[in-house]
């Protein structure tokens, strides 16, 4: 171990992993601990350097340029021969995630008072430029005196700073928005999605969306609403869920805008009293506590928090009334009403009253004869059942067109998917006859790579499903083995079995040699396993009848990692299909620019 590093002395180890060690170190100048992270240049294989140590010297700059008691501040970035390091603040606390791996239970006002820590934390770095982009448990320590602090701003992005392109997927799964995982730009509203799963966590006992890989965790996260209500915990109050359900949003757009807003409706909702708390006697109210002020309540008291639902959508609807008029959507509105009154006034004008309707068509005003251009002439004539009758024939005719237009939308995506089927079906019936050479290099990490691979049992998968009266494809599936030469040897410093476990299970490698077996063993400086020759390949085109357009759903399809993207249906073509087609048996290494692109 280490002795030193720049002016600090190193006490012990207080973590490892792929590339790095956390060290407990002291700066024996200011006397003070310090928390120091470190990476061995060496280590890391040369065509990957610059990006790592990149993101490395960016975690140094994001969260150095912050000074937040619900951060963890940065000292210093240096370098010491071959070793890059950060020092930091050491912090005596917990992570969120070893609280929620016990299933800790929390009460509501302690969930409350956290949130609002991390929620401050994130409007503070966001009015700084800086969007964390990992909200994650494990990223949350809380000291034993109930203080949170926010870590690791690794993959953080500085709105300055092109060092993330669009197209590339960083986060961990759970906890990414939808956005991150299609590979598109993240931005302050990315952090809010975070924050809102770690609520749902914090409401329910459960992460929102979870799933054995992270193909299923992403189709879910993309496709799926969280359960948050009488599917986990039909006691949740109404307003926490509301409010933990627009944090999570599939649209940016639909999500609060700032975590300053996110405070604000959820303090809004914990202060709203139900108006069964008016009726709760004098005893209740002493055990449950006061509902007003969720700071005063602490850990092991009562969480029983009563709301009312009126009073909270009022608050909401004044308050964005209030958003709207600074925004000058409160005038288009007003022009609505406007708009409403003159449609009113003539409905009104259109139904006749009983008096009116004796009176002969020749004394009626010329506005209502114009109006009423077939006013009834006798008692049994009744213009309003005429004028019901006319808005229902418009109504249907209205919503017959809008179906038949969906239909149309769908029958696009349908015959998209099925196009695609047709071409695969013979494709992987062919090519499996061949087994050809696939002249592509797979890296997991700077030693452990795959070469001189081959194609290997192809499949094809579809299903339909029901959508009205129409039996439409849901999705075609295309899975290929990759088979290298032998066993791939996976040679790493030693770090968490369960973290390299999960990786290796998220792409599907498997492992051959039994690692619980080896962790036992003295400890060595690596970890050396044997990884099995084949992995698979898999691409799903799944139709998203919602948006008119397919979702494609990617594992290890040109490197190691899952991808997303959206394929308009026009875009299947059959020289689209072909090129995709020559990508896969290794004779193009571009994929189609209607798949890059999106």
């Amino acid at each position: 171990m280490l002795n030193k590093l720049g002016k600090y002395e190193i006490r012990r180890e207080l973590g490892r992993g792929a590339m790095g060690i956390v060290y407990e170190g002291y700066d024996p100048f200011i006397e003070r601990t310090v928390a120091i992270k470190s990476i061995q240049k060496s280590m890391i294989d040369k065509s990957e350097a610059g990006e790592i140590l990149s993101r490395f010297r960016r975690e140094a700059q994001a969260a150095g340029r912050l000074t937040h008691p619900n951060i963890v501040s940065v000292y210093e970035y240096g370098e010491d021969g071959d070793v890059a390091f950060i020092a930091m603040e050491f912090v005596a606390g917990t992570e969120l995630r070893e609280h929620f791996d016990r299933t800790t239970r929390f009460k509501i006002n302690d969930s409350v008072i956290i949130m609002t820590q991390l929620l401050d934390a994130l409007e503070y770095s966001h009015s700084h430029g800086v969007i964390h982009r990992d909200i994650k448990p494990s990223n949350i320590l809380i000291t034993e005196d109930g203080q949170v602090k926010i870590a690791d701003f690794g993959i953080a992005k500085i709105e300055s700073s092109e060092l993330t392109q669009i197209g590339t997927v960083l986060g961990t799964p759970s906890y990414m928005s939808p956005e991150q995982f299609m590979g598109l730009a993240a931005d302050r509203r990315s952090d809010i999605y975070s924050a809102g799963v770690i609520l749902y966590q914090f409401l329910t006992g459960e992460r929102p969306f979870t799933g054995s890989n992270m193909t299923i965790i992403m189709h879910k996260v993309l496709n799926h609403a969280p359960a948050l209500r009488s599917k986990l915990n039909p006691d949740l109050p109404d307003a926490l869920c509301k409010v933990a359900e627009k944090a999570m949003a599939k649209q940016p757009e639909d999500r609060f805008q700032t975590a300053a807003e996110f405070i604000k409706y959820l303090k809004i909702a914990v202060e709203s009293p139900a108006p069964e708390a008016r009726a709760f006697s004098a005893e209740a109210t002493k055990i449950s506590g006061s509902a007003q002020d969720p700071q005063k309540i602490g850990v092991g008291q009562s969480s029983i928090i009563d709301f009312n639902m009126d009073d909270f959508e009022v608050r909401l609807k004044e308050s964005q009334r209030e958003a709207d008029r600074k925004s000058g959507i409160a005038d288009i509105q007003e022009q609505q009403d406007n708009s409403l009154r003159e449609v009113n006034l003539g409905f009104h004008q259109f139904i006749l009253s009983q008096e009116s309707v004796a009176i002969p068509a020749a004394a009626l005003p010329v506005s209502d004869t114009h109006i009423l251009p077939a006013a009834p002439a006798v008692l049994n004539e009744s213009g309003l059942l005429a004028g019901l009758a006319r808005e229902a024939k418009e109504s249907l005719d209205s919503r017959q067109s809008a179906l038949q237009e969906s239909r149309t939308r769908d029958g696009r995506v349908n015959d998209a998917l099925n196009r695609i089927a047709k071409f695969f079906n013979p494709f992987i019936r062919h090519v499996n006859e061949v087994g050809p050479a696939i002249n592509r290099t797979y890296r997991y990490d700077a030693r452990t790579i795959y070469s001189s691979l081959k194609w290997r049992d192809a499949t094809i998968e579809s299903r339909k499903q029901s959508l009205f009266d129409a039996a439409l494809t849901d999705f075609v599936a295309l899975s290929i083995n990759l088979c290298a030469p032998g066993p791939v040897l996976l040679k790493r410093p030693w770090g968490p079995l369960e973290t390299i476990k999960k990786e290796l299970q998220v792409l599907k490698l498997r492992v051959i040699d039994d690692m619980d077996a080896a962790s036992k063993k003295p400890k060595q400086e690596w970890l050396e396993t044997r990884l099995a020759a084949d992995f698979p390949v898999q691409i799903k085109f799944q139709g998203n009848y919602t948006e008119s357009n397919i979702n494609v759903v990617c594992l290890n399809i040109a490197a190691f990692g899952a991808s997303v993207c959206k394929l308009d249906p026009d875009d299947v073509t059959p020289a689209f299909l072909d090129d995709l087609g020559i990508f896969l048996i290794g004779r193009s290494d571009k994929l189609p620019a209607q798949l890059r692109c999106v």
